[in-house]
C-alpha cells in the first residue's frame, strides 16, 4: 500500500475508529451452527437468520440508489432472521427460489414499500456515499460495521424525513480507507469483489456477513488485501478479467485464496437463511458403479463453469440452452455445482436435486472454489480440501473437476484431494484447452485423475458435433482400459443441451451414456493401472 505498512496475514493492521454496531443487528458469528446439539453442522460461510416473513420487492421498480438502500436493509434485516426483505426478477430463477421458499419452507411473503419498511425496520442511521465513486463500497462495508444503512446522497432529504441520522459521510473515500482504518473488525475469512457501478448485487451479503467490500482491479492494493486474508478464505464476486481471469485468480491462488463468480447475486442473506444439514442427489441412478459391458465405449457429457453461483439462481435453471431445456432428461448428464450451495444457499440446491431426472451433480472447479491447486500453499491446501470433503458429504457429492496449469501428472498434489475417502476422482482440465490431454488418466492414492478427452466449443477445431461425434464412435472398446472412458466437456456460454443430443443422436449402438460420477467410479474400479 505505498509507503504504508504491508498487511499480512500474521499481523493485520489498521486504526480501530470507534463505530457502536446497533444491538438488534448484531454481526453473525465466525461459524453459524446449522442446528443446536451434538450433531450440529458449522457452516463454511456466514449466514443469516430463518426468515419468517419477506417483504417482496421488485427489483425494476426501484430506482438504483434505492437498490442499495434495499439490499444493505435486506443484510440487517436477515442478522435478526423473522421478518426481511427479497428483491425479486420474476423472469429468473428468483422468482422459484421465492415460490420454494413459501411452499417448503413455510415463509410467509407480502408486498411491500421500502422506506415503510426502513421505518418499521428498526434502523436509526445511515452512511452517506457517492454514486460514481468507491464510496458505494466503502458505504456497504460501513453498513455492516455500523448496523446503519447505505444512502447515496440524492436520497438524504428523503432519509431524513424518515428518521434516520447520519452515522458517517464516506463520499470521499475509498477502499484503501477502509482497510487502513476498520481492517481488525471486519472478516478475514471471508471478502466481497464487486463494482462500485451494480448497486444491488451482493451488497446485501456483505452487510450481513460484516465483510470487506473492494474492487480495484488488478492492483497492488488487490494483492495485498487478498494476502491479509486467512488461509482458505474466500473471495466471493468476481474481479478484473478483462485481460483473463488468470490474472486474479492466480494471485489469489498464490495466496491461499479462492474464488466463488457471483458478483451478480442476489438475495444471499436470506437464501442463505435456510438450514439444511444434508441433502441426497436423486437422478441419473444414483451414481453407481455399472457393471461393465463388453466391446462399449462408455461416454459422459459434463458442462463448464459449474462453480458459478449467480448463473446457478440466475437463468441456469429457466434458460432452454441449460438446465431449463425440455430435451433435459433424456439421457445421462453431468452438470456442475458449488458445495458451498450447501451453506449459501440450500434451498436453491435442493431444488436442482429435486428436479434431476436422469441428472447428476459433480463438484465444479476447483472444489470449494476457483482457484488452480498448483499454486496454492500446502497447508492452504490441506485446508481447502478438508473442509471441502465435509461439504461434499453434506451435498451427496463425490467427484471434483480441477482446473490448472500443467499439473496433470503432479500425484503429489492431487493426493491432498484424493486421501479423503468423499472423494472417488477427479476430472482434470488444462486451462487452455480442457482437452489437451485426450482422456489420459494419471492415479493418485488408487483413485483416477480422468482428462478431458474431447470437447463442444464454438470456434475450436475438433470441437463441434461432428468432430466428437466421429471421435466417440472410433474410440477404444474396452472398459478394462481407461482408454475406454471418455468425458466430454461442453462449453456453457457456446454449446447448449441441443448441441449434446445432436451428438447423442449421432453415436453408434457401441458408445454407452452415463453420468460423469458413475464412469469415475467406474475407472476406479474396473480400468487397469
Amino acid at each position: 500500500m505505498s509507503d504504508r505498512r504491508r498487511l499480512t496475514r500474521r499481523r493485520a493492521l489498521g486504526l480501530t475508529a470507534g463505530l457502536a454496531l446497533a444491538p438488534s443487528f448484531a454481526a453473525p458469528a465466525r461459524a453459524f451452527s446449522a442446528t443446536p446439539g451434538p450433531t450440529a453442522t458449522l457452516s463454511a460461510y456466514p449466514k443469516g437468520q430463518r426468515p419468517l416473513l419477506l417483504t417482496v420487492l421488485t427489483e425494476d421498480s426501484l430506482s438504483p440508489a434505492e437498490r442499495t438502500l434495499a439490499t444493505t436493509l435486506q443484510g440487517l434485516l436477515a442478522r435478526r432472521g423473522s421478518e426481511t426483505l427479497y428483491l425479486n426478477i420474476p423472469s429468473l430463477g428468483y422468482q422459484i427460489w421465492l415460490d420454494d421458499l413459501v411452499s417448503r419452507y413455510g415463509v410467509r411473503t407480502r408486498p411491500g414499500d421500502l422506506w415503510k419498511t426502513v421505518s418499521r425496520s428498526g434502523v436509526g442511521g445511515y452512511v452517506l456515499f457517492r454514486t460514481g465513486t468507491p464510496s458505494v463500497n466503502v458505504a456497504t462495508t460501513l453498513a455492516g460495521l455500523t448496523g446503519a444503512v447505505a444512502i447515496e446522497e440524492s436520497l438524504e432529504a428523503l432519509a431524513i424525513r424518515n428518521g434516520l441520522r447520519k452515522v458517517l459521510d464516506v463520499r470521499d473515500k475509498d477502499d484503501r480507507w477502509v482497510v487502513d482504518n476498520y481492517w481488525p473488525r471486519l472478516r478475514h475469512d471471508v471478502a466481497i469483489e464487486q463494482r462500485g457501478d451494480w448497486p444491488e448485487r451482493l451488497r446485501d451479503y456483505v452487510t450481513m456477513a460484516g465483510t470487506l467490500a473492494f474492487f480495484d482491479g488488478n492492483s497492488a492494493f488487490r494483492a495485498e488485501v487478498v494476502d491479509a486474508l486467512d488461509d482458505d478464505a474466500t473471495v466471493i464476486g468476481w474481479g478484473d478479467a478483462s485481460d483473463g481471469e488468470d490474472k486474479f485468480i492466480g494471485p489469489n491462488s498464490d495466496a491461499g485464496v479462492k474464488a466463488l463468480p457471483a458478483d451478480h447475486a442476489r438475495n444471499l442473506s436470506v437464501l442463505s437463511g435456510i438450514q439444511e444439514n444434508r441433502l441426497s442427489q436423486s437422478g441419473g441412478g444414483g451414481g453407481r458403479a455399472l457393471e461393465p459391458e463388453p466391446d462399449v465405449h462408455y461416454v459422459s457429457f459434463l458442462i463448464t463453469d459449474g462453480d458459478n453461483i449467480q448463473w446457478m439462481l440466475g437463468d441456469f435453471p429457466t434458460d432452454k440452452r441449460w438446465f431449463g431445456s425440455p430435451l433435459r432428461g433424456q439421457v445421462d448428464l453431468g452438470w456442475g455445482i458449488s458445495p458451498s450451495l450447501i451453506d449459501l444457499a440450500p434451498s436453491v440446491m435442493r431444488w436442482y436435486y429435486d428436479q434431476s431426472v436422469k441428472d447428476r451433480w459433480v463438484v465444479g472447479p476447483s472444489g470449494g472454489g476457483y482457484m488452480y491447486p498448483s499454486r496454492y500453499p500446502a497447508g492452504a491446501l490441506e485446508k481447502h480440501t478438508a473442509s471441502l470433503a465435509t461439504s461434499m458429504e453434506r451435498s451427496d457429492l463425490s467427484v471434483v473437476q480441477i482446473i490448472d496449469f500443467d499439473s496433470f501428472q503432479d500425484k503429489r498434489l492431487w493426493s491432498s484431494y484424493l486421501k479423503r475417502p468423499q472423494i472417488d476422482g477427479l476430472i482434470y482440465l488444462e486451462y487452455s484447452r480442457y482437452d489437451a490431454h485426450k482422456g489420459k488418466v494419471v492415479w493418485s492414492e488408487g483413485k483416477p485423475v480422468i482428462s478431458a478427452r474431447t470437447m463442444l466449443w464454438d470456434g475450436l477445431d475438433g470441437a463441434d458435433e461432428a468432430s466428437v461425434i466421429a471421435e466417440l464412435n472410433s474410440a477404444t472398446r474396452n472398459p478394462s482400459s481407461t482408454a475406454g472412458y471418455s468425458i466430454v466437456l461442453w462449453h456453457a456460454w457456446s454449446k447448449s443441451v441441443d448441441n449434446v443430443m445432436t451428438v447423442v443422436n449421432g453415436l453408434a449402438p457401441h458408445v454407452k451414456i452415463i453420468p460423469p460420477d458413475t464412469l469415475v467410479k467406474m475407472v476406479g474400479q474396473y480400468a487397469q493401472h
